[in-house]
């Protein structure tokens, strides 16, 4: 009896009689067991001997890491039995976000330990960020802490951390379950203006490190200690050198200093790797922006498209790559670690977010709620935007629709009567990424607006 094709009822077979095709056979199903000890104690002679005997969770038996890393993880998990429960003492949380980490230079670049991770689970080079703020840390951290969108979080910017009105996911699992929660940043607000504003006594431990490597070497040894149930780390190397030199795929500064954060990646994956027999991980990368020159402000897909990746020896994650319709957000942060801990009751109501990559979780189709006059919906690329915002990202004034100076164009009221082109307010007549215009500066035909996105649900 086995169930190779995802029958509900369970395992089933062919059967040897020909009137019956086939039957579900009665095979029990693995339930978790209650952790019993008895103690025989034997004298022979002086000499005392004890015996212990225990049954322990998880009845169902996870895969080692280590053991993993040695294998293609595709042949172990990918098929595996996903309905059965690890015990919440044996569940362990690796958060590690990568500030200013562009979607190309994962998807190019060689990274053999974020490949490893990659190998371990469930990818996406194309996830989205938050879709109601510009592409900055503040909202990008603030999504990713609080699995909702900056209109509900509160951060709209770097100089607004302590304005954050949705509980983080490091208080809201220690108020769940109480885990025992280390964070170590190479940005100190994150600590400082976010996580102990909202509530001083979330963190069991905190770093606030004066370099990427000081504050690896601290997260690898609170791993080794095997003391914290859920590590945080930040790493800030990528923003720096994308700031100082560009942010660009194909740009060596930057590619380095991304392969360097890789190998202290590495070595945190290693410490995982040495700690973890008899433990289930769930480890999270992902960034809060991408980036574009030496900036991030501009709405484009260089700045707004990140990686995101959920890796695990869990049997219930799958392995493989998100589709481009569904590429998943910074926001799934939160609800991904919630419904690891404690299933799909343990995640908060009213979030933005949705689970990530694993296999017993049905995601929903996001619907955007339209607001013509104020935003425009990213499904439709903010062709139905019809708000008076009249100026660039870069600040240039928008040439009127209706005018040919200073420069000619077919994009009229007459050829695209249904597009709004009024005055000379921002819009997205023909397909292009967002909403935008023609400059009133002869050097510049068009550029994109900086145009909110509206809200989704």
């Amino acid at each position: 009896c086995r169930n190779p094709d995802g029958e509900p009822g369970g395992a089933w077979c062919y059967t040897t009689d020909s009137a019956e095709r086939w039957e579900y056979c009665d095979v029990p199903s693995c339930t978790p067991s209650t952790t019993t000890t008895s103690t025989t104690t034997t004298t022979t002679g002086t000499t005392v001997f004890s015996t212990t005997s225990s049954t322990q969770l998880p009845t169902c038996k996870t895969p080692e890491l280590a053991y993993l890393d040695e294998l293609d993880v595709r042949a172990v998990l990918k098929d595996a039995i996903s309905d059965c429960e690890t015990a919440l003492s044996k569940k362990k949380v690796f958060m590690i976000g990568v500030d200013g980490l562009r979607a190309d230079v994962v998807g190019m670049t060689p990274l053999p330990h974020i490949a490893r991770l990659k190998s371990m689970g469930t990818h996406s080079f194309w996830a989205d960020v938050q879709s109601t703020a510009g592409a900055s840390s503040g909202p990008g951290w603030g999504s990713m802490f609080t699995g909702v969108e900056p209109s509900k979080h509160l951060i709209d910017g770097n100089g607004d951390l302590k304005d954050v009105a949705f509980p983080t996911v490091f208080k809201t699992a220690k108020d769940a379950f109480d885990l025992k929660i280390a964070a170590s940043v190479s940005w100190h607000p994150l600590v400082n203006e976010i996580i102990n504003h909202e509530d001083e006594t979330t963190l069991d431990a905190s770093f606030l490190a004066s370099s990427d490597d000081s504050m690896a070497a601290k997260a690898k040894e609170w791993i080794l200690s095997e003391e914290y149930d859920f590590v945080f780390v930040d790493f800030d190397g990528a923003d720096g050198s994308g700031h100082s030199l560009g942010f660009d795929g194909y740009l060596e500064s930057y590619q380095n200093r991304v392969i360097e954060i890789d190998a202290m990646i590495g070595t945190l994956l290693d410490a995982v790797m040495e700690t973890s027999a008899g433990e289930e991980w769930l480890i999270v990368l992902t960034s809060d922006h991408g980036g574009k020159g030496t900036s991030h402000g501009a709405y484009d897909k260089y700045n707004r498209k990140i990686p995101f990746i959920v890796a695990s020896n869990s049997p219930r994650v799958d392995v493989g790559f998100m589709p481009m319709e569904d590429p998943g957000n910074q926001m799934d942060v939160l609800p991904t670690i919630m419904y690891f801990l404690g299933g799909e009751s343990a995640i908060p109501d009213g979030l933005d977010g949705q689970v990530f990559g694993f296999k017993d979780y049905k995601r929903k189709t996001r619907a955007c709620i339209p607001d013509a006059n104020n935003c425009g919906c990213a499904s439709v690329k903010q062709a139905d935007y019809r708000g008076n915002i009249s100026v660039t990202a870069s600040g240039k004034t928008c040439q009127a629709w209706g005018s040919q100076s200073p420069h000619s164009h077919s994009r009229t009221a007459e050829n695209y009567p249904n597009a709004g082109l009024d005055a000379n307010y921002c819009r997205n007549p023909d397909g292009e990424s967002g909403a935008w215009c023609y400059t009133e500066d002869s050097s510049t035909r068009w550029e994109l607006c900086e145009v909110p996105t509206c809200d989704t649900a």
